[in-house]
């Protein structure tokens, strides 16, 4: 029998994956690839973007490109899907994203290709139904169980886990919900 805290964890990833899908259909073309958080121009190579197997990027304007990308709307997007799909199952122990994406995808300085909308809104579906899954079996007792040894998270119990992962999908999806209605995008149902 699910226990208060087991639905309402659910039916807030529910709402906020849901949520996540109304920006990534509201948000215009020409946002798309617009970042979130300011890129400072005085400082080009604070960082160097590594493509998903590791290696920088040579060509210099590809390397800015891909700076400028790290913060975009579809990049905001894709590491929360990433992120939300990896809690979901983290009682999976051979867990990858979805292609076209990489495990590597998220390793610090990686910046992947381009997602497109449609993928995004792929993901964002995938996640609804890991949550509905995942929360249709899961008891207080599983939830007090550490998540698998192959897990960044490993140890950690999977219900402090789930909720520290619906944390960080509202605090990004707050974010983009932000950038877009401070840009005039008005989100549906408001």
């Amino acid at each position: 029998m699910a226990t208060i805290w087991l639905t309402s964890v659910a039916a807030r990833y529910r709402g906020t994956l849901e949520d996540l899908a109304i920006g990534l259909r509201t948000c215009p073309d020409e946002q798309w690839e617009e970042s979130l958080y300011p890129i400072d121009p005085a400082e080009p190579a604070t960082w160097t973007p590594l493509d998903p197997t590791g290696q920088p990027f040579e060509d210099e304007a590809v390397a800015e490109q891909k700076r400028r990308a790290q913060g975009a709307v579809w990049r905001t997007a894709a590491h929360i899907l990433f992120y939300t799909d990896a809690e979901l199952s983290a009682t999976e122990r051979d867990w990858a994203p979805p292609p076209p994406m990489s495990p590597r995808d998220e390793d610090a300085d990686v910046v992947p290709p381009t997602h497109s909308r449609e993928f995004l809104l792929g993901y964002a579906d995938h996640c609804l139904h890991k949550v509905d899954e995942l929360f249709a079996t899961l008891t207080d007792a599983r939830a007090e169980e550490p998540v698998a040894d192959t897990h960044r998270h490993r140890g950690t119990p999977l219900g402090e886990m789930l909720v520290t992962g619906l944390v960080h999908l509202q605090l990004h999806t707050a974010q983009l919900r932000t950038f877009l209605v401070t840009r005039g995008v008005p989100w549906a149902g408001e």
